[in-house]
């Protein structure tokens, strides 16, 4: 061989063993960050957008960082991620599970937080957090792709948010969340001096900051978990969702809020000790008795259905005030969206978690002196989900008395609590939020929901994958029309009889925007046919199942802060173009487009509706 041949060939040769090094571009399709209640149906969704020879990965709880660099040092939240590619690993989807208002806050921040990992918590085969049935071909999880574990490791911006409540609402969290503790300005005499929480002394109560300060005047102190052992935290970090970064000082742009569907909070209790043996009802009034600390004790729900209640301690678990989960039930069920400046006899419509508590001095929550008045139970807090499903499960053992705790209801959120006596989810007011009536059935169940445990000697068991019916092999995917004898979950959501539930929303823009739509609609259709998280915002086809999709709205209201500072755009209660808050408003049937005609500013609150100024 010649010596130009020799070159030529070893330069082919280099060529060629130097071609499978060469990473494929990645384009990020959606990067979504937030809450829980989505998670598992939008992963199905992406794993179908996917096509033939795509893969999906999960990672170990709380280990997938997401990255807020607008302070110094930068803000970090852990989460649980899915990720999936398709079969040329060229596009990805992903969404790391914080709570609403981290979600939130992660997609408006400017810059936008980045969802980050490393070699190690990147590497192997993945968590199986899904379950292999629900992916449609039965597959497990597999080690990411070369170049889709390099984007992960470089960082990745959030581009869609998740949430369980309106940015708005989310808005109004963190100012409340992050600032002093006590009356607002704008509630003044009229406040239950709790417009500010307490975990940051830089801005006074309930105000939201302004640019022009030092970065560490926006960060609060953490919210710290009580669960025994947990090094659990809820960053409290500054955020605007208009105008400008209260941080950077840059423009946030224009954003779109898309519904995707509804799930309403259960509460649920312990009965292993014997303190709440026998409750299986809660009134409004008692609950927020209960949660303020007003009084910690089983007797707190005597005469719910004839049954007498013991004088016994109880346990009493509230989730971080940054949550989606918390803040819908703080103004559904507990405290309800203030009035101030309103007509009638309080502006306050009902008693909030935090009465008893100061953020500054009852950090981490857990059974301090004074945050239960009477009763001589305890108080404590979880952080997400998990630690508040937790807390119930291991009440007994870990404070030695009976517990409840609240939690948005989905199968996956109680699956470790469900299908034993020692718990309970309760009516409330005496309406079920799961199914259309509520026990004690018959030994057979006979004449109730297919998928309903039988609880003649156990009313309100939760409700397990086991308790499926025989059409569905007692497993997931099981269609809704095989659990609810009426053929469409939740069936007192929908008619719109239970209160405490809030719409889940993505919300994005641009191209984020349009692949999240697409996602949502494979979400609603797997919610339809095979796993009921909630119930789809729309109309939805899936598997020959016609579901109408919710054809209720919250009346939306004009938040904001302890100032009396306008978050957001004047509120709209129309279609795409709705704007406001609207935790805590009133329920009503929509006519089209999701428009109504009752007036905006109608809430909730212990004696029904009021009007916000």
């Amino acid at each position: 061989m010649s010596r130009m041949k020799l070159i030529f060939a070893t330069l082919v040769f280099a060529a060629f063993a130097f071609v499978p090094q060469i990473q494929a571009a990645v384009t990020p399709e959606t990067t979504i960050a937030g809450s829980s209640a989505m998670w598992q149906t939008l992963a199905l969704g992406a794993y179908s957008e996917a096509g033939a020879g795509a893969g999906h990965w999960t990672s170990a709880s709380n280990v997938i960082d997401l990255t807020d660099t607008r302070t110094t040092p930068a803000n970090v939240d852990a989460g649980t991620i899915w990720i999936v590619w398709n079969a040329a690993a060229t596009k990805v989807w992903s969404f790391n599970k914080v709570d609403s208002v981290v979600g939130n806050r992660c997609y408006f921040a400017q810059p936008q937080c980045t969802v980050n990992g490393t070699s190690t918590n990147l590497s192997g085969s993945g968590s199986n957090q899904i379950s292999s049935l629900l992916w449609g071909d039965g597959s497990s999880d597999t080690a990411l792709p070369a170049n889709v574990l390099a984007l992960f490791e470089a960082g990745t911006p959030v581009n869609v948010a998740a949430t369980d409540i309106r940015p708005e609402d989310a808005n109004f969290a963190i100012c409340r969340a992050n600032s002093q503790l006590g009356a607002g300005t704008n509630g003044g005499s009229s406040s239950d001096n709790l417009d500010g929480l307490g975990y940051n002394s830089n801005w006074a109560p309930g105000v939201c900051p302004a640019f022009g300060s030092a970065d560490s005047a926006y960060v609060g102190t953490p919210v710290k978990s009580g669960y025994p052992g947990s090094s659990s935290v809820a960053n409290v970090v500054s955020f605007n969702i208009k105008g400008k970064d209260p941080i950077t000082g840059t423009n946030i742009p224009a954003f779109t809020v898309v519904e995707v569907g509804v799930e309403p909070i259960a509460f649920i209790v312990e009965r292993n000790g014997g303190q709440l043996a026998n409750l299986t009802n809660a009134s409004t009034q008692q609950l927020q008795q209960a949660f303020s600390g007003t009084n910690c004790n089983a007797n707190a729900f005597d005469d719910q259905d004839g049954v007498t209640l013991p004088s016994a301690a109880i346990g009493v678990f509230l989730r971080e005030p940054l949550s989606g989960t918390y803040n819908t039930t703080e103004s559904n069920v507990m405290r309800h969206p203030t009035v101030y400046g309103g007509a009638g006899p309080s502006t306050i419509l009902g008693v909030s978690m935090e009465s008893n508590v100061d953020g500054a001095v009852n950090n981490p929550l857990t059974g301090q002196s004074g945050t239960c008045l009477n009763g001589g139970g305890l108080r404590e807090r979880g952080i997400g989900t998990s630690e508040e499903v937790k807390w119930v499960a291991n009440s007994d053992k870990n404070i030695g008395m009976d517990g409840i705790g609240y939690t948005f209801f989905s199968y996956g959120n109680v699956s470790s609590i469900a299908n034993s006596a020692n718990y309970a989810y309760l009516t409330l007011n005496n309406i079920d939020p799961v199914f259309a009536s509520f026990g004690p059935q018959s030994s057979t169940g006979a004449g109730y929901d297919p998928g309903q445990p039988a609880t003649a000697s156990n009313p309100g068991e939760i409700p397990g994958a086991a308790n499926l019916p025989a059409a569905c092999a007692t497993s997931f995917p099981c269609p809704e029309n095989k659990i609810w004898a009426g053929g469409l979950s939740f069936p007192n959501v929908r008619a719109g009889l239970y209160p405490a539930w809030s719409l889940e929303r993505l919300v994005s823009n641009g191209t984020g925007l349009t692949n999240a739509k697409t996602l949502i609609k494979d979400s609603q259709a797997f919610v339809v046919s095979s796993v009921p998280d909630y119930i789809p915002a729309t109309k939805t086809v899936a598997a020959g199942i016609t579901d109408p999709g919710l054809q209720l709205v919250r009346a939306h209201y004009q938040q904001y802060d302890g100032a009396g500072t306008l978050l957001g755009a004047a509120p709209v209660n129309c279609g795409t173009t709705e704007a406001g808050g609207d935790m805590g408003g009133i329920i009503v049937p929509y006519v089209s487009a999701k428009c109504v005609t009752t007036p905006i500013q109608h809430v909730q609150g212990n004696q029904g509706l009021q009007v916000r100024p």
